[in-house]
């Protein structure tokens, strides 16, 4: 009789041992695939500020919504008017017409000052547009009104 207790004894301690174990494991999933979405959002937001620092340069080197247009499109991936510009971007970051980033850029002189430009330079990615970042600069043409 008491060698069938110990087995049994011994069966739910092993089966103990297998719900904790696979517990942990399960755990230390969850934690693994969060962090890895984390790192993927961290990738797009990284790679989107640097898309808003290269359009801010080409607002401050630009005089006219044209010029920005010209600054921005590499082969086909932009495109505007005189009140602003959009331009796509591959996911590594080079000038593609379908690509995963799209960067919009607000041209809006000053109506006291026409030589003053605000512009709103917002980055999504995907499908989705929710700005992934959003950057506002401005920069003094020199042309007077």
């Amino acid at each position: 009789m008491e060698r069938k207790g110990h087995s049994t004894g011994f069966y739910l301690e092993a089966l103990v041992l297998i719900t904790v174990f696979l517990a942990v494991i399960l755990v230390l999933t969850q934690i693994f695939g969060l962090g890895r979405l984390q790192s993927r959002r961290a990738g797009t937001l990284t790679d989107a500020v640097c898309l808003a620092q290269n359009a801010a340069e080409a607002v401050s080197a630009s005089h006219s919504a044209g010029e920005l247009l010209s600054i921005l499109d590499r082969g086909g991936n932009a495109s505007g008017d005189e009140r602003a510009v959009n331009a796509a971007y591959g996911d590594d970051m080079a000038p593609d017409p379908d690509g995963l980033y799209r960067v919009n850029v607000t041209w809006e002189p000053d109506e006291a000052d026409p030589g003053f430009v605000r512009s709103v330079i917002t980055v999504t990615a995907g499908n989705d547009d929710t700005p992934v970042y959003v950057l506002e600069t401005a920069v003094d043409t020199g042309v007077t009104g």
